[in-house]
């Protein structure tokens, strides 16, 4: 039986939707693999691939379409070139880029797709996607996994919850002062070795443009002073890569006896550092000068040790670091632009010796050079098995699109499936939830404009929105991303052409000078054949007012203390007034405490 037929077997008439449908895949990573897979054995008609990507050594565990010889080659066009023995009637698309690229991807791009499918692993350009099909009210299969967690959250918009309406944890990162003077953990030894050493000794640019951190980011003044020497030290280190073509073995002797003993040394002296922590203690690395002596003659050759991956002993770590600095400076020396790679032998390395030779001086435990790879690399583990569990999910999710009429009937039928705590079930799974009515995304009131923006002044939109939608008397204008271009104070602007401040893609709030109506979002589209203003037709709804007891949807922090959970507050995205938001953010203390949906997906980006 050809696919077909076995599709019309399962679903019955309906099945005939599936053939003629248009789809965009997001991602063809661990879960894109995986998707693409079952999309081509569902028979969807017509499957496009977008993504950014470029395969990486890595990837090769669990992105089961790639092989070794395609190692930076795009992803997108790579998955769709290994499927093609699949025996499948369905038509392939690949893209090579950035889906944030307005240029490359405009609104009208989106337009011509049913669904969207995201297999992206990042929040910007998930946030961005669950926006676009806010706007053209496209349903999205959205879909996530973190090492063993995993879930997959059918959107449709303005039905259903969207990506928006949960607020979602940001990645963490940490003080200068904790990098740069007070490290306690491997983590914040191996982020100093790869964003500062590095970055500075190696990275591009000149050492002239060496950052210097404002004196704010730090506890006392002798620790902004010292840190300023230690940046001005290593700048001065820097010059003498390009001058030193014999004898560099002195070239790495100076580097590590400035950045382990005389930077070191300095901190000691900030007495006000070590009151309530142990001292850094250079007496950990033994008898260091005897090792960077013998390590001349191992390393003229430049080949690392058998075991340098193990770092089993302060011999073998400072002997990893001065092949590694030693081959950094002679790629540095040909003309070669260096950047961090985790999977560049060279760059991890010398990230994984220095961190743990800073790590022996403050006394924190060292790491293996598998350890340094996912915690430099930002990996977060990865289980080929969950992808698939999770991308299957996301499939069979989606049939209820092709099998129902309406997006409330596919709603109705429709569940979120989340990665399940207990022993006997891998997956729990909840009915959708309803919109937050207090979500910065689908709370809005949005519609589209096509504007000649060389042609039209901003005045002439102002008019045009006061005329359309009614408003009494003025109205505020500016981008999402809290750009003023508007209001009752500021009118300089308006009789320069919306050029100026506006280019295809750009999203406006529109607010209610007088506060009686909410607030809107248009998506301005850059059209030059377009002669005048032709708004949408919206329904505005009422400002909504806020009650005294709190704003909407807060959760009441004392009860959630209460039952084990930890209140945060976080700086969220931009507000609809263009002010940060602080929103509350639930944390588990507990694995083991019962979690309601919504508590669950905060844990997974």
């Amino acid at each position: 039986m050809a696919v077909d037929s076995y599709i019309k077997h399962m679903f019955g008439p309906g099945a005939d939707n599936f053939v003629q449908s248009k789809v965009l895949l997001v991602g063809a990573g661990g879960i894109g693999c995986e998707l693409l897979k079952n999309l081509i054995m569902m028979n969807i008609g017509e499957i496009h691939v977008l993504d950014l990507d470029t395969i990486d050594l890595s990837n090769l565990n669990r992105q089961f379409l790639f092989r070794h010889k395609d190692i930076k080659e795009s992803k997108s066009k790579t998955a769709i070139k290994a499927v093609e023995f699949f025996n499948y009637t369905s038509k392939l698309v690949s893209y090579h880029g950035s889906v944030l690229d307005k240029t490359m991807f405009p609104l009208s791009f989106f337009q011509q797709f049913s669904v969207i499918y995201n297999a992206l692993d990042n929040l910007e350009a998930r946030f961005y996607v669950n926006r676009i099909c806010l706007y053209l009210s496209i349903p999205l299969y959205e879909s996530g996994t973190t090492g063993l967690k995993g879930q997959v959250q059918p959107i449709y918009p303005y039905i259903s919850e969207c990506f928006h309406c949960v607020p979602k944890e940001t990645p963490k990162t940490f003080p200068v002062c904790t990098i740069r003077s007070t490290p306690s953990k491997p983590v914040h030894c191996i982020t100093w070795a790869k964003d500062f050493l590095f970055s500075q000794l190696f990275g591009e640019g000149s050492p002239e443009d060496v950052p210097t951190p404002d004196a704010s980011e730090f506890t006392s003044k002798g620790e902004a002073e010292a840190s300023a020497n230690e940046i001005n030290e290593l700048s001065d280190l820097r010059k003498l890569v390009d001058f030193s073509k014999a004898g560099d073995h002195d070239f790495a002797v100076e580097v590590f006896n400035k950045i382990f003993i005389t930077d070191i040394e300095r901190l000691l002296k900030i007495e006000d550092l070590w009151r309530s922590r142990e001292k850094p203690s250079v007496s950990k690395l033994g008898d260091y000068e005897q090792y960077l002596a013998s390590s001349e003659d191992a390393t003229k050759n430049r080949i690392y040790e058998p075991d340098a991956s193990e770092q089993s002993n302060v011999e073998s770590i400072i002997k990893t670091y001065v092949v590694s600095c030693l081959r950094l400076a002679d790629r540095l020396r040909s003309g070669e632009k260096l950047e961090f790679d985790k999977d560049d032998v060279d760059t991890l390395r010398f990230v994984m010796a220095t961190s743990n030779i800073r790590s022996l001086i403050f006394h924190i435990p060292i790491k293996s050079e598998f350890d340094v790879k996912q915690i430099a690399g930002n990996i977060i583990p990865a289980v080929a098995t969950m992808n698939a569990i999770m991308a299957g999910f996301s499939a069979l999710s989606s049939v209820n699109y092709y099998l129902e009429k309406t997006n409330e009937e596919r709603a109705a039928k429709s569940k979120m499936l989340f990665d399940s705590s207990a022993t006997d079930k891998v997956v729990n799974s909840s009915k959708l939830a309803k919109p937050n009515p207090s979500c910065s995304a689908c709370s809005i009131v949005k519609g589209t404009v096509e504007l000649n923006l060389k042609e039209l002044k901003l005045s002439d939109l102002r008019d045009s929105l006061i005329e359309k939608y009614k408003y009494d008397d003025e109205v505020e204008i500016m981008t999402l991303d809290a750009r003023l271009l508007y209001d009752f104070d500021l009118e300089e602007n308006l009789e320069k052409p919306l050029s100026d401040f506006l280019e295809d893609g750009t999203i406006l709030l529109i607010s209610d000078s007088d506060e009686r109506l909410d607030m809107i979002e248009l998506y301005i589209i850059d059209n030059f054949a377009s002669s005048g203003i032709d708004l949408p037709n919206l329904t505005i709804p009422p400002k909504r007012v806020i009650e005294d007891d709190g704003e909407e949807g807060n959760l009441d922090e004392d009860e959630l203390i209460e039952d084990g959970l930890l209140v945060e507050d976080r700086k969220d995205e931009k507000s609809n007034d263009g002010n940060q938001n602080v929103s509350s953010v639930i944390i588990l203390e507990d694995d083991n405490i019962g979690e309601e949906p919504a508590a669950k997906r905060q844990k997974i980006n």
